[in-house]
């Protein structure tokens, strides 16, 4: 289904923009290893932190899982993320697939998001994303606007920005658009572009009062 450079790539390039310095080799590395693997083992990156085995395996399995959803066609629920969520981070995470129950003060997210909007914002995203894949005719585009809205919505305590990143690509995939396989070099223009959509988000919302 996909390739293990790409996997290795994509898993890399996405861990690294939420802190995990982990080098490609060592996400190769990892994944090659996978089924003599404990999730809790930790490995030293270049910079001399460690991180968990986990963070890699267990994102290659919610990156299949998304790349088998998209192909099967299957329409996507809250529960869908939320189990997506829970491949991601279930050997990392006690609360995996939960909603978190804190607000967050989080550098990027000017759109206030409190915990208990989370249930209707994301089943406002599922709609999005079903009327989006039925009706919009940019699916890049759409694309996108999932993985801004995932990303401002901040559903979960860990893990958001791997989660925006693999809704991008559900996207993507469905639509048969080359995955999009981000790297640490794109910080800027990525952080950029979400900050960007924000403030447009905001202004709209001013327009309309």
């Amino acid at each position: 289904m996909i390739a293990k450079d790409v996997m290795a790539k994509y898993i890399h390039g996405s861990n690294s923009l939420d802190g995990i310095t982990l080098s490609l080799p060592q996400t190769a590395e990892l994944l090659d290893r996978e089924p003599n693997l404990s999730d809790s083992e930790e490995f030293f990156a270049p910079d001399g932190k460690g991180f968990e085995a986990g963070l890699v395996t267990g994102h290659k399995h919610a990156l299949l899982s998304t790349l088998k959803l998209a192909k099967s066609g299957a329409a996507v629920t809250v529960e869908t993320i939320l189990e997506l969520h829970r491949d991601l981070m279930g050997d990392l995470l006690l609360s995996a697939g939960d909603y978190r129950e804190c607000s967050l003060r989080i550098k990027g997210l000017l759109i206030p998001s409190p915990p208990e909007s989370l249930e209707e914002r994301m089943k406002g995203l599922v709609s999005l994303i079903t009327l989006g894949l039925e009706k919009a005719k940019d699916k890049n585009q759409l694309a996108w606007r999932v993985h801004h809205e995932f990303f401002t919505i901040h559903p979960f305590i860990e893990g958001n920005g791997r989660m925006a990143r693999l809704l991008l690509n559900f996207i993507k995939y469905r639509a048969k658009n080359e995955l999009a396989v981000l790297s640490y070099a794109d910080r800027d223009r990525y952080g950029k572009a979400i900050i960007d959509f924000q403030k447009q988000k905001i202004e709209r919302a001013k327009a309309r009062q």
